[in-house]
């Protein structure tokens, strides 16, 4: 409905907000990666693609921006749905001016740790898109707490070699100390379910292949009892 979609947007643009309206969900999706939304406020019964629709192709699309859903049903199992698909809110017409900005304000709060978040990994990918995968290797093998000697053996090759690649490793990584990369390995295997990263003013980033060689060492050589 255009009139809300003015009101709504006169609403969030008096508090300050940056607000664009679109009266269909695909009209959003057709415009989505022409600007970056921190929080999108989707009317559930909507034609062709419904709020619930919507939010699922933007998570789809490598999005996660939070959704706060309105609807005119109030219906649990509509409630669930949202619940389910991950609503920041759910608002109930008719609802005021004070939840709305309230549901709002929360959601960008949310969107905006979650950027950093995004951003955070998104440069954790970016250093280990640099490794070879025989740094890869090695850096799999150094963070399972193998030495020097018995990565060379596991790799068929001399300690002088070992050392070139772990130094390579530290450097590309950024990173000045074993404790550090075993901490910043750890925070990537933590998002394996991640395979696209979708940051601000940014093209999507792919998962590094690095990351599946390190996983599939770390799965053939358990980590030392004792590593830090």
């Amino acid at each position: 409905d255009e009139r809300v979609c003015r009101a709504l947007g006169r609403v969030l643009s008096l508090q300050g907000y940056r607000v664009r309206t679109f009266t269909s969900a695909r009209d959003y999706l057709a415009e989505r990666d022409r600007f970056t939304a921190t929080c999108i406020a989707a009317v559930v019964p909507m034609p062709e693609l419904d709020g619930l629709a919507l939010h699922d192709a933007e998570h789809a699309l490598g999005g996660d921006t939070p959704t706060v859903f309105i609807t005119a049903s109030g219906d649990i199992a509509t409630t669930v749905r949202a619940m389910k698909a991950g609503a920041a809110d759910f608002l109930e017409k008719p609802f005021d001016d004070e939840a709305f900005l309230a549901a709002v304000a929360s959601a960008v709060a949310r969107s905006e740790h979650s950027l950093d978040e995004r951003r955070s990994l998104a440069e954790l990918w970016r250093h280990l898109q640099r490794l070879t995968p025989r740094e890869a290797e090695v850096c799999g093998l150094v963070v399972s707490g193998r030495l020097n000697k018995q990565i060379a053996a596991a790799i068929g090759t001399t300690e002088k070699t070992v050392k070139v690649h772990r130094a390579r490793v530290m450097q590309k990584m950024g990173v000045a100390s074993l404790a550090q990369l075993v901490r910043i390995v750890d925070r990537a295997l933590r998002e394996s379910g991640t395979r696209t990263i979708l940051t601000h003013a940014s093209a999507p980033l792919s998962r590094p292949r690095a990351l599946a060689i390190i996983e599939s060492v770390l799965k053939r050589e358990p980590r030392d009892s004792g590593d830090m």
